[in-house]
């Protein structure tokens, strides 16, 4: 006796698998390019000067200070920023990138911190930062389509300082109420 093999049955196990291998893949798929996605953010400064969100191997990324020209890297893995129509002082993980940035010479200004804030203006006496926003704000807070709690606090925003030149930037959004947040 001849034992005969249903061919049907090993076919439709074939498809039902393959079927279900290429929808993981489409899944996996949808899945990377979301997560990619979310490293393609990135903000222009008032003074052209951009900050990029960079894939960096941790779930979280990394945000870097890139020229006027959007593509020479000038400091990495900002943490925070306070910037003007000219200057831009980052405050780095890494900390051999902190510093003063010029965005007319595209290029990092070599002076300490005290000299940093007399050169630029950035310094408001009494509090951290005579720039856009009064404080230091973390670059993932300035994105164009941020909102409350996710960006930098309305309180922040420098509208006194009569200098800087970019109106507009203080129609940006921003999160009303105390700072910090009462809980």
């Amino acid at each position: 006796m001849t034992l005969r093999r249903r061919p049907f049955a090993g076919t439709l196990a074939t498809y039902v698998l393959f079927g279900l291998t290429g929808l993981f893949l489409l899944w996996a798929l949808v899945a990377g390019a979301r997560w990619a996605m979310n490293f393609q953010e990135s903000v222009t400064l008032p003074n052209g000067m951009q900050l990029g969100r960079e894939f960096n191997w941790n779930r979280h990324g990394r945000w870097d200070l890139v020229a006027t020209n959007g593509r020479t890297r000038l400091a990495r893995d900002i943490e925070f920023v306070c910037f003007n129509d000219r200057y831009v002082f980052v405050d780095t993980y890494e900390r051999a990138f902190t510093g003063l940035y010029d965005a007319e010479a595209d290029s990092s200004v070599p002076v300490d911190y005290s000299d940093a804030m007399d050169v630029s203006g950035l310094s408001k006496p009494g509090e951290g930062c005579d720039g856009y926003y009064t404080g230091w704000v973390g670059p993932g807070l300035l994105l164009d389509d941020g909102r409350p709690p996710f960006v930098p606090p309305c309180a922040w925003r420098n509208v006194d300082n009569e200098t800087l030149r970019d109106r507009a930037w203080f129609e940006r959004p921003c999160a009303p109420g105390p700072w910090p947040p009462e809980r």
